[in-house]
C-alpha cells in the first residue's frame, strides 16, 4: 500500500527550523492538498500551524521543481500531484516563534535547542488530503550521542513507524541530552527519558514515584491497560 515517508535533519539548529523531505507514493489528482493542523486532539485550541511554514517546494521524480501555492493559512495546493515525489519544507519551531494571537500551548509545542529537541507531531507534519489514514515512516538525523524517547517502534532500517497520521500526533518524541530509566510493572514495561537543563533532575529519581503510582493503578484497575509507558519530561 502507499505509504509516506518523512526524513527530518536536526542536525543544524541555529536557525530554528525543522527541515523536512517527504517522499510519497502514487499521489492523485485526490491527494493535491497538503495540509498542516489547524487543531489537535486533547488540546481544545486553534493552533494553525501553517503559520510556521517558512518554505515549500515540490518536485517530480527527476528532481525538477513542480508549482504549489499557499491556499489558505494550512494548505498547500500541488499543481500536478500524480507527478509529485518529493516534498520538501521548512517550518519554525513554536517555542521560540513569537506570534500575535493562538500561542501554541507550550506542552503541544516543538523546540529546536542547542542540546535538546521536541517534537510534536502536529506540528513538524502534515498529510495529503484523502491520507490521514496511510502509513508513516519518519526518519530523524540527530548527533549521534543523542537519545531518543517515543512510543513510535523503531523498525530495522531506523525508521519510526506509525499506522496513520493520527498516531504520529499521539506520539511525541524527546531527543538530545537526555537520561533513561526503564523498569517492568507486571507485564508492562515503562521507560522514562528526561532532559534536565541543570543535569539535577534524572530519569531514575522521577521512574521512583512513577513507578509508586503505576503499581497504585495496576492494583486499583486490576492490571495496567497497555504494555507499554514511555514518559517523556
Amino acid at each position: 500500500s502507499a505509504q509516506q515517508k518523512f526524513y527530518v535533519d536536526l542536525n543544524n539548529r541555529a536557525d530554528k527550523l525543522f527541515k523536512v523531505t517527504l517522499v510519497s507514493e502514487k499521489l492523485t489528482e485526490q491527494n493535491k492538498i497538503y495540509q498542516f493542523a489547524s487543531t489537535a486532539p486533547g488540546s481544545y485550541q486553534t493552533m494553525d500551524i501553517g503559520r510556521f511554514v517558512r518554505s515549500f517546494q515540490a518536485y517530480d521524480e527527476t528532481g525538477n521543481e513542480l508549482e504549489s501555492k499557499q491556499i489558505s493559512t494550512n494548505q498547500w495546493e500541488l499543481e500536478e500531484p500524480v507527478k509529485t515525489k518529493k516534498i520538501v519544507y521548512t517550518i519554525s519551531e513554536t517555542w521560540d516563534t513569537p506570534v500575535k494571537e493562538n500561542p501554541v500551548y507550550a506542552m503541544c509545542g516543538t523546540a529546536l535547542e542547542k542540546d535538546n529537541v521536541l517534537i510534536n507531531g502536529q506540528d513538524v507534519f502534515g498529510y495529503f488530503h484523502g491520507m490521514q489514514k496511510t502509513p508513516i515512516k519518519i526518519k530523524l538525523d540527530y548527533p549521534k550521542e543523542w537519545l531518543a524517547g517515543t512510543a513510535l517502534h523503531l523498525d530495522k532500517d531506523g525508521f519510526y513507524d506509525a499506522p496513520d497520521y493520527d498516531y504520529v500526533v499521539d506520539s511525541p518524541i524527546l531527543l538530545g541530552n537526555l537520561t533513561k530509566a526503564t523498569t517492568k510493572i507486571e507485564n508492562t514495561s515503562v521507560d522514562v527519558y528526561t532532559y534536565s537543563k541543570t543535569g539535577k533532575v534524572s530519569s531514575d529519581q522521577l521512574l521512583n514515584l512513577l513507578e509508586d503510582i503505576l503499581t497504585a493503578t495496576s492494583q486499583f484497575t486490576q492490571g495496567l491497560p497497555v504494555n507499554h509507558y514511555t514518559f517523556l519530561f
